[in-house]
């Protein structure tokens, strides 16, 4: 229920300078770290308020008594609503401002016509993360495997085969895979995964080289190796048929094969968070163990 006496309402470039007066880069970049960049610029505040929300969303106030007390700037996509920014006034914290905000986020999302509200929230941000599980959000791939040992991984490749992509091909199986995954693995989200998170499922893209995976004589996947010793990173998106067999491992072994270090630290991430469920005991067997990401997508479905 909304803070007694509070109302979210669209906002005046006046309230959000009085608010961002009270607020520090922390607060404004907890949820998109490029708008608390803003603040340590000069004349940062106003042009956030005059300018850089304006262009990226539209910007609300949450009024307690007739006085700004919160601000939230809400990002339309194709399916969804993205909140870049959700702040209440050192003050007036812990009286729920920020749950009446995104509560009322939701009503907005339905008379757009969206199905989907979602926020990237730093994992180490507990009461931003308790209040987003509190209202009914549920996190997006917040998990992957990390293994620290300087052996190899001690599997033989028998039935996989590699094969690098690169141009239209890269894009075309990218955008094949992404929506396996989704449907395979996240079906609960499978639209806003192929859509408005298509761009963060695929940020790390612009380095490193994509693989398609072959278990002769079938194209099972695609895997994208980046980074640099003594730390690799390899995103996997594999058909489900795949998950948790000797066949999944072989695949991954290929993968490394492909440069010629042992990594001392190798990060395995999954296309869905089905994906890692099925196999997390067999990563476990091989030295992985699971860690949370630095910055978690927290997800709700508007009904």
């Amino acid at each position: 229920m909304p803070t007694l006496g509070s109302q979210v309402v669209p906002a005046r470039a006046l309230d959000l300078r009085r608010l961002l007066a009270q607020l520090g880069a922390e607060d404004i970049g907890a949820l998109d770290e490029s708008l608390g960049e803003w603040m340590s610029r000069p004349l940062g505040r106003e042009a956030l308020a005059g300018l850089v929300f304006p262009v990226t969303g539209s910007a609300y106030v949450c009024m307690l008594n007739f006085e700004p007390a919160g601000l939230m700037l809400v990002e339309r996509g194709s399916v969804g609503a993205r909140i870049r920014a959700l702040a209440v006034a050192p003050d007036l914290r812990r009286r729920g401002l920020a749950r009446t905000m995104l509560e009322a986020t939701e009503s907005l999302a339905r008379q757009a016509g969206l199905r989907w509200i979602w926020m990237i929230v730093p994992s180490d941000n507990l009461p931003a993360t308790r209040c987003a599980l509190a209202c009914g959000y549920r996190r997006y791939r917040p998990q992957f495997m990390r293994r620290q040992l300087s052996h190899a991984l001690p599997v033989r490749v028998e039935h996989a085969r590699i094969e690098p992509l690169t141009g239209r091909e890269a894009d075309a199986s990218l955008r094949h895979w992404v929506g396996v995954a989704a449907n395979q693995g996240d079906a609960w989200c499978s639209d806003l995964a192929q859509s408005d998170l298509l761009a963060w499922n695929t940020a790390a893209l612009d380095a490193g080289q994509l693989y398609l995976l072959v278990s002769p004589p079938d194209e099972v996947g695609i895997a994208h190796l980046r980074g640099e010793p003594p730390h690799r990173v390899i995103t996997l998106w594999l058909d489900q048929a795949l998950w948790n067999t000797p066949r999944e491992m072989q695949l991954l072994k290929a993968v490394l094969d492909s440069v010629a270090d042992t990594p001392p630290m190798l990060d395995v991430e999954f296309g869905s968070g089905g994906h890692l469920r099925a196999s997390a005991s067999a990563y476990k067997a091989l030295g992985f163990r699971p860690v949370l990401r630095d910055r978690v997508v927290m997800v709700k479905r508007v009904v």
